[in-house]
């Protein structure tokens, strides 16, 4: 009777355990998504793309995946569809440009495709607005950005599936963690593959997705003063992974010198921007290291235009801005700023590249 009594108050226990998940994830989606992510919970999940339908793999190995062409659903909550070319944006788009038109290639990775945002939202659209309110000649701005994409993969992508475009300008767009991580191969699971591990449905609670991105900025504070572990222990794992991102650096700095004095021996027309991430302010150190990688980057590769917007926008992020709590991409506000900042001096450039293609 005992051990009746005490296996039904497990159970109970476990139940409630269980019941409390769900209704915290719950709330998560309605206080952060709207009643919809409830009932309709199999189309809202924070998977990486890589993990989603909206990738195949590709037959280069040094591309590893591509966006699936005509594929639509939502992404990290938002509405995301790619057209019959395989980039998001117009289902009329072409592969030849039509005349009279001005065609613009973003390139880059999940924060230039616009994770987390509707297509209407992301600067790439918003930057096309404003190009044609302010020439009278189309400016198409054709979006190629691809989450989770490397330097490697975006030199190598663009080659083999941008190219054929023949866009008049190629925006190239630079964040820190371009130059931290090497891309390495993956295996792409796809929304068909089903997994029987526990962990893998884990991955679609959006809570817990956002409780262990906060306990993970905990855990490195706690390291970082020496109150969680052996200090000595930890400075030195930090100064073995200092030396690792040095060398990242290294070849992901090599990689888009070379990819951009490529282009311009194509004769294309290249414009690198910098673009601040959420979490680029977070230190000053960082910010410092940075802003030395992009002036000796700038001085050796020699772009034809560089657009820095990090000093306009920065100021005016916050981690509040992220898509959703425990995902540092940038919400539209942030979009909107990326485009407002973009503007003015690409404007620029393009009214003069018009006016010396006319004459």
């Amino acid at each position: 009777m005992n051990s009746f009594t005490s296996n039904f108050k497990i159970a109970r226990m476990l139940i409630a355990f269980i019941s409390l998940f769900f209704v915290t994830e719950a709330a998560f989606r309605y206080y952060s998504f709207g009643a919809e992510s409830i009932y309709r919970f199999w189309e809202y999940s924070p998977r990486a793309i890589t993990d989603s339908k909206f990738v195949d793999a590709a037959t280069n190995p040094k591309i590893g995946y591509r966006l699936s062409a005509n594929t639509e659903g939502r992404f990290k909550a938002a509405p995301l569809s790619i057209n019959p070319l395989g980039f998001r944006g117009s289902n009329q788009a072409t592969i030849e440009k039509p005349k009279l038109t001005y065609r613009i290639a973003l390139l880059g990775a999940s924060i230039d495709m616009g994770t987390g945002v509707s297509n209407e939202q992301t600067y790439a659209y918003r930057l096309e607005q404003h190009l044609n309110n302010a020439f009278s000649q189309r400016i198409e701005v054709q979006n190629h950005a691809v989450g989770g994409y490397k330097a490697l993969q975006i030199e190598e992508s663009f080659w083999a599936n941008v190219d054929k475009f023949k866009p008049d300008l190629i925006l190239l767009p630079l964040h820190p963690k371009f130059f931290n991580r090497i891309y390495q191969p993956l295996h792409l699971k796809g929304s068909n593959e089903f997994c029987f591990e526990i962990r893998c449905h884990l991955q679609n609670f959006f809570f817990l997705k956002a409780l262990m991105s906060h306990a993970r900025d905990f855990t490195k504070h706690l390291h970082k003063i020496g109150w969680f572990g052996d200090k000595r222990h930890w400075r030195s794992i930090t100064e073995k992974k200092s030396q690792e991102k040095k060398i990242n650096k290294a070849k992901e700095n090599a990689i888009f010198k070379r990819f951009v004095n490529n282009l311009k021996a194509a004769n294309y027309k290249v414009v690198v921007m910098r673009l601040p991430t959420l979490d680029s302010f977070s230190s000053k150190q960082k910010t410092e290291g940075f802003d030395n990688i992009w002036k000796q980057w700038l001085s050796e590769a020699k772009p034809t235009l560089a657009i820095n917007t990090s000093y306009e926008v920065q100021s005016k992020i916050s981690l509040n801005d992220s898509i959703y709590l425990g995902d540092k991409h940038p919400n539209s506000r942030v979009h909107a700023l990326y485009a407002d900042a973009i503007f003015q001096p690409l404007s620029s450039f393009i009214g003069k590249a018009l006016l010396n293609k006319a004459n």
